[in-house]
């Protein structure tokens, strides 16, 4: 009896620590209008609903468009590939955008890896903030 609800809890205490960063929807508060910060020091835009003009999400923004070098949507840009080590999309990336607020790292804008509890992924704000 004792094994399995030790059993139990450490299963449920790793799960926590394996799932990383999420965003959880009543802190999208905390995050929205935050700035991302790529490479070199070079704005990639803000996080935030679809209606601000500089959100990552707002499709008539540079930020948020398939051309631009600025922007983590481009797959052919520093930000966007899937290779590189400054990428948004490379799950092993070391130096992917920061989201900084108030002038403060919050966390970093990347895909993964999992464990990485200061990684938030672009498509978790978007959905779970509801800022597409």
């Amino acid at each position: 009896m004792i094994l399995s609800k030790l059993l139990i809890f450490l299963s449920l205490f790793f799960v926590d620590f394996i799932k990383g960063a999420e965003v959880n929807s009543w802190e999208c508060g905390n995050f929205e209008g935050a700035n991302i910060i790529g490479d070199g020091e070079i704005y990639l835009g803000k996080l935030g609903p679809n209606w601000l003009t500089d959100s990552i999400f707002n499709t008539s923004s540079e930020y948020a468009s398939t051309w631009s070098s600025e922007s983590i949507f481009n797959d052919r840009s520093k930000f966007g590939d899937s290779y590189s080590d400054t990428s948004v999309f490379n799950d092993r990336a070391s130096n992917p955008p920061k989201i900084i607020s108030n002038s403060l790292i919050v966390g970093l804008l990347s895909i993964g890896p999992s464990w990485d509890n200061e990684r938030f992924s672009p498509y978790d704000f978007k959905y779970t903030c509801d800022w597409d």
